[in-house]
């Protein structure tokens, strides 16, 4: 399959772009399931909060940026698939994000969304960590915007997200903070976990009736996080 940059970053940051999964439309209600069990169903990995100027060679050993459609880890039984999605936060704020587009909604409408995250995660809680705890100091969030989310240098030369996603357990008016990537206190593998929202987040669709939706991890633990997403439902109600 063709490979395609990916949002602004350096050209080995490359991602396949597939067929999205959705179930019908109810009147007023849709749902969108993604099991990424073939492919990546078209979500595309991005990062934000770290420097401009970084050589390839920062990017792969310093920030160890890597993701990709891939199984989940060995401990994981049954054998599934999902994307991975790691990075070592040097910056003290490094944002990861996977981001899909969703059509066919009706045009310039509120929605209420609910999010159901399940992703694999090898972080226990309650653990000392630099910078903040490996597990609840690495915020899961969860958003949507009309607007495409894309990556782009402020004037601090540092690249920054164009969404209002707040900043690390605070929540944002794009983005709203949906738990940690904590296990628990016993954790040693990695162990599927579930986040959602049980409090709906408000969105209004594009003129062409398309959300652009976006979940990421914005971390205050100054170390190396890698976790695998497995499965996202979104539901929207008007």
């Amino acid at each position: 399959m063709k490979k395609s940059l990916l949002l602004i970053f350096f050209p080995q940051l490359l991602f396949l772009g597939c067929t999205p999964s959705s179930s019908e439309p109810l009147p007023g209600k849709t749902t969108f399931v993604f099991n990424f069990e073939n492919n990546a169903e078209g979500w595309e990995v991005g990062y934000a909060d770290y420097p401009v100027g970084l050589s390839i060679t920062d990017s792969l050993k310093l920030y160890q940026f890597s993701y990709g459609h891939t199984l989940l880890p060995g401990p994981i039984i049954p054998k599934q698939s999902g994307i991975k999605v790691s990075g070592h936060n040097r910056s003290d704020d490094l944002f990861m994000f996977i981001r899909k587009k969703i059509t066919g909604l009706s045009p310039g409408t509120q929605y209420q969304l609910y999010f159901e995250v399940e992703m694999a995660s090898n972080v226990p809680t309650n653990a000392l960590g630099v910078g903040g705890a490996p597990g609840e100091s690495v915020h899961l969030k969860a958003g949507a915007s009309a607007k495409e989310p894309v990556v782009a240098r402020d004037n601090q030369n540092y690249y920054r997200i164009n969404l209002d996603k707040g900043n690390q357990s605070v929540g944002g008016a794009d983005l709203i903070n949906i738990g940690n990537i904590g296990v628990t206190d016993t954790t040693t593998a990695y162990t599927l976990i579930q986040r959602s929202n049980p409090t709906p987040f408000s969105q209004r669709t594009g003129a062409e009736g398309e959300l652009w939706i976006i979940i990421g991890t914005d971390s205050g633990f100054e170390g190396l996080t890698t976790l695998y997403y497995s499965a996202i439902k979104i539901t929207l109600q008007k």
